[in-house]
């Protein structure tokens, strides 16, 4: 028996962020709807921001610079758990997160919510090897100088990171 490739549903919100049912990526895709994600900003003790690697087997945006984590809200999910979730998936690690910003981004034609979290970690961390393959911790003028220097990153990170530092990362 052939074993088929079911996809996994998300959560559609409307333009205020209000549940409207369960799709897959697919016909969201298609029909242009919203959905959430989350991204967590991990700072060390001496204020560097970790950017992961993507990992280079990943579909969308391999071997670019990201958040130092992200995903997608799974169904009935709230976003901390989410970014909790995610967080361990991709770094090994739990930490207390600090609500930072919600906001609305279009990048593709296609609108997602997506909401931001911080901690600040002195743990060492087991970076997943299906989702990442690396990263490193760097100060906002490190950012801007990759940026600048056309290091690629997510178009999810850019927004984020020039919406916190400003174009000039300031």
């Amino acid at each position: 028996m052939e074993k088929k490739n079911i996809e996994p549903l998300y959560e559609v919100v409307d333009d205020n962020d209000n549940p409207q049912g369960k799709f897959s990526i697919s016909q969201i895709k298609k029909d242009n709807l919203i959905y959430r994600l989350i991204a967590v900003f991990v700072f060390n003790q001496e204020g560097k921001l970790f950017v992961q690697l993507r990992s280079k087997s990943k579909k969308r945006y391999p071997l670019h610079y990201a958040s130092s984590v992200g995903g997608h809200v799974e169904v009935g999910e709230s976003y901390i758990d989410a970014a909790k979730r995610e967080m361990m998936e991709e770094l090994g690690i739990l930490e207390e997160l600090d609500f930072i910003c919600k906001k609305k981004i279009i990048y593709e034609n296609h609108p997602r919510f997506v909401s931001l979290f911080k901690c600040i970690t002195s743990k060492n961390m087991n970076l997943s090897s299906e989702e990442l393959d690396g990263g490193q911790f760097c100060t906002v003028q490190e950012i801007n100088k990759m940026i600048r220097q056309n290091i690629t990153f997510t178009p999810v990170f850019l927004e984020l990171f020039k919406s916190l530092y400003g174009e000039n990362g300031s």
